[in-house]
């Protein structure tokens, strides 16, 4: 991990190129790994490639992780399967209690804040023979801004170290959104470095198409589920895939606009996770009309590499 952790420090420009996403099926290499395994049963999917799901804040953070855990549970992983991986990497709460990395070596691992091009490219040399598979959520730049500025204004997530949140609590939309973009800014350049152009192991699923409908939001699970263990019946069963489709709509704001908030564990009560839409119309305006010109226009770069119509002040 050391050289993982490196990667992530010493990244700073993401390189230029176009989006495309593609849904492959199980590969050649897979299915000869799936007639390996002892005893004669079949490989659960750890066994064969190593899963990461990354996310980034405000950017289906939660929604990403709900899926992940979704997924472990329906196919019985247990629990060293799992570990995730965050940046910076603290616990929350003053207990500490709740740390957020744990098990950072697992073949099934959720990223948050925390992966860029370089971070990917240290995971498959890790990865070694075991196909490395990627999946990311992606939103437009300036609109994580407006709402990680309505999130933090509203006073969630006093912990976190990569934003003031006091500070953000007590500040204006105009001066607020400046904070919020400037800190937020090396996430989504990271955001950007891996998900401008994925290659085919990498699925790139956007926040927007998420939640646009009910019907959107299926499709989606879909297109995870495929990228992630293949269009038949090697890594999982047909009643796997049902029952992962079934229980992850639950988390379709669509089909349940009061699913705003998010279930940690016994320890720590649910964490709200939606933002205020009128404080983000304030925020989108100010975003507009006073944001530092310079910061303005990296934003504007970012959207264009993602294939996001450009913000004009």
């Amino acid at each position: 991990m050391r050289i993982i952790w490196c990667c992530i420090f010493i990244f700073c420009v993401p390189t230029h190129s176009s989006i495309s996403s593609e849904i492959s099926c199980v590969s050649m290499v897979q299915r000869q790994a799936l007639a390996v395994v002892p005893g004669g049963r079949k490989p659960r999917p750890w066994e064969v490639n190593n899963y990461i799901i990354a996310n980034y804040h405000k950017a289906g953070a939660f929604l990403s992780d709900s899926l992940t855990r979704t997924i472990l549970e329906i196919l019985g992983a247990p629990k060293e399967v799992f570990g995730h991986v965050e940046y910076p990497c603290y616990s929350s709460g003053s207990d500490s209690f709740l740390h957020l990395c744990h098990n950072m070596e697992a073949p099934f691992l959720v990223y948050t804040d925390a992966f860029n091009a370089s971070v990917e490219s240290a995971e498959r040399l890790k990865s070694g023979s075991k196909k490395l598979l990627v999946a990311g959520f992606v939103r437009d730049p300036l609109e994580m801004v407006a709402s990680a500025y309505c999130y933090h204004h509203a006073g969630e997530e006093l912990g976190n170290q990569m934003f003031p949140v006091k500070e953000i609590m007590q500040m204006g939309p105009e001066e607020g959104t400046q904070v919020t973009a400037t800190a937020l800014l090396p996430l989504a350049e990271w955001m950007t470095s891996v998900f401008e152009d994925p290659d085919d192991d990498t699925l790139r699923l956007d926040f927007e198409d998420l939640t646009k409908s009910s019907a959107r939001f299926d499709s989606g699970v879909q297109r995870l589920l495929n990228h992630f263990f293949g269009t038949g019946t090697d890594l999982i069963s047909k009643q796997e895939r049902f029952l992962i489709a079934e229980k992850a709509k639950v988390y379709d704001a669509n089909r349940n606009p009061e699913t705003t908030s998010v279930y940690i564990n016994s320890t720590f009560p649910s964490v709200e996770h939606s933002s205020d839409p009128v404080c983000k119309k304030a925020a989108h305006s100010a975003l507009h009309k006073s944001l530092n010109p310079a910061l303005f226009a990296r934003y504007q770069d970012l959207q264009r590499r993602l294939g996001y119509a450009a913000t004009q002040s």
